[in-house]
């Protein structure tokens, strides 16, 4: 159904006036309105969200704490959050469980190119299925298609729980590899398009970051299962008791969907009104009001963006402000597109400048995710540790808890940053801090190899600890969130579906890679990345741009400009913003 301004006055919905392309910034400030605004009433309080030399008001509290809107809007997002935690607790599974004697003692200790296939056997179906996350999220909205995902992750968590043979545990992984993908794109789509544009920056990075709340949780659990026992049950039983030790990590991969099936399954009932998300409970997360306007339910749309950005209130500027910028967004983009067609749609990925200076940023990004190194360290840590003398599996246990309990507290801290300092700054401190660390750790590795000093194996381990750190503030909060917020809606879900093939096409050929590399030529397999780390952070420095401070409708047309135009419309913003704080004096 195509989207044009007759559909707004038809809901005798009042629009503003649309924003132009300027680059601008947002001020949020509460106005001093004397006590009485504190008190509950239909208005919390009276904020003006400033859009360069526009404002539009809001009823919404400046303390989000404080707002029950507010409130319900970061509650649904961090039930959005399980989608992340659940990828980083299922991709980070195998590397947990391989230090265990009792995983490996059942499965004849798999290693080199059969422990490489397990690996990449989760990763594999992206690489076939990757065109079809678009059309999952586009037509089959973001809620449904997080429902679904979380069913067949169950499914497949089921059967890797269950598993007897080889065949059976990769026949879980490629299950689970089916849905995972298309789960996360829908959840950081959703994330992105149901958060308060005042919340917006830090939620959707916090969402980035929940990869290694997952992974933390893995880690652990493996650590309190490592010395369970054989209990009543006949040992000839492949259920014995200590087969539970890698059994349960595998089994409580589970609890991320069935959290998200808590507050979404309604989706997957019949009817138009359902997309609403309050028809059967207010606690249900709300489907994209962006997918909504793009579908014709404009009514929905505008319920979604009132019950989650202003209290209910359908009148609410910022409410009527942001309906308007989504409906002028999409008509620019469907009025711009080259077609309807499944391989038109794919070619608007590139059709612009604006949009190959896009996709570039995402190929960058998506392509460093993986060659890094970090997700070498991070999925082999046992090869990784053995390279330095530590093969007590108590030991390895114990270093992977602590690192990943330093990743998942160091993204959440580059995640609140992400307003005071912004984004390029973090992806240009986190990519020199991993150069950096690397080439330490690769002439820490030289060393232990030529004299096995105790000292270098142990400033190894440290030095691996300030490398997750430096990941953790720039890459782990802003490897998703980046590209979804600098992509215009109508090719969001394909770029990142794009995005995701990339990201796991060479995850899936790095598990192979990185146990035969490790095995063939040790230490010097880190020189590879000192490298590629190279080039990403010269590649950083050229292409990307600072995207705080404005809402995701704006952040999606800043690379249509050149340097100089962006820097010019910066400049005029400020100076407005100045001029009317001046004048509000």
């Amino acid at each position: 159904m195509d989207i044009d301004k007759q559909q707004f006055e038809d809901e005798n919905i009042h629009i503003p006036p649309i924003l132009t392309k300027q680059a601008s910034i947002i001020e949020l400030k509460r106005h001093d309105s004397g006590s009485d605004s504190e008190k509950n009433s239909s208005r919390q309080s009276n904020t003006t969200t400033r859009v360069g030399s526009k404002s539009w008001e809001n009823n919404a509290h400046p303390q989000w704490w404080r707002d029950p809107g507010l409130r319900m809007n970061v509650f649904w997002i961090s039930v959005l959050y399980f989608g992340f935690f659940t990828w980083g607790y299922s991709t980070s599974l195998l590397n947990c469980l391989q230090p265990l004697p009792q995983f490996n003692a059942y499965f004849n200790n798999p290693s080199g190119g059969r422990l490489g296939l397990i690996y990449a056997s989760q990763s594999l179906p992206t690489v076939v299925l990757a065109p079809a996350i678009p059309w999952s999220n586009d037509y089959l909205g973001r809620k449904r298609t997080i429902s679904i995902g979380s069913l067949i992750v169950l499914s497949g968590t089921i059967l890797g729980t269950l598993s007897r043979t080889t065949a059976m545990l990769i026949a879980s992984r490629v299950i689970v590899g089916l849905a995972l993908p298309f789960m996360s794109v829908a959840c950081v789509c959703l994330v992105n398009e149901i958060a308060h544009p005042r919340l917006r920056g830090i939620c959707a990075t916090i969402n980035s970051s929940m990869y290694f709340g997952g992974v933390l949780v893995v880690s652990w659990v493996a650590f309190g299962t490592l010395h369970w026992s054989d209990s009543n049950i006949s040992k000839n039983s492949p259920y014995a008791g200590e087969q539970w030790a890698w059994r349960l990590p595998i089994l409580l991969q589970g609890l991320g969907p069935i959290i998200l099936l808590c507050f979404t399954s309604s989706s997957l009932l019949p009817g138009a009104s359902l997309y609403k998300g309050s028809r059967f409970s207010f606690l249900a997360v709300p489907e994209s009001p962006r997918w909504l306007v793009a579908r014709g339910y404009i009514s929905e749309a505008h319920s979604v963006l009132a019950q989650a950005h202003a209290n209910g209130d359908l009148n609410d500027p910022l409410v009527l402000g942001e309906l308007g910028e989504i409906q002028d967004c999409l008509v620019k983009e469907r009025a711009e597109s080259s077609g309807m067609g499944m391989w038109e749609g794919w070619k608007d990925l590139w059709r612009t400048k604006g949009l190959r200076r896009r996709m570039l940023v995402v190929t960058i990004i998506a392509a460093g995710s993986q060659l890094k190194g970090t997700s070498a360290i991070a999925t082999y840590i046992t090869p990784v540790l053995e390279l330095v003398g530590f093969k007590d599996p108590i030991k390895i246990v114990v270093i992977n808890g602590c690192l990943t309990t330093c990743d998942f507290i160091s993204a959440i801290a580059g995640a609140l940053c992400v307003n005071s300092i912004g984004r390029r700054p973090l992806w240009i401190i986190s990519t020199a801090g991993l150069l950096v660390g690397f080439a330490a750790m690769a002439g820490l590795s030289a060393v232990f190899s030529h004299n096995s000093s105790l000292a270098a194996a142990y400033a190894f381990v440290v030095v691996l600890f300030i490398l997750r750190v430096f990941n953790g503030i720039g890459w782990s909060p802003l490897t998703h969130n980046y590209p979804a917020e600098i992509l215009p809606y109508s090719i969001r879900a394909r770029a990142l579906s794009y995005f995701t093939f990339l990201e796991t096409s060479i995850l899936a050929f790095n598990l192979w890679l990185h146990p035969v590399a490790f095995q063939s030529i040790g230490w010097k397999y880190l020189i590879v990345f000192v490298c590629m780390l190279s080039a990403l952070l010269v590649a950083m420095w050229l292409l990307f741009i600072e995207t705080r401070g404005r809402t995701i409708e704006q952040v999606s047309v800043l690379f249509d400009y050149s340097p100089s135009e962006r820097r010019r419309m910066q400049s005029i913003s400020v100076e407005d913003a100045r001029s009317s704080t001046a004048g509000s004096n």
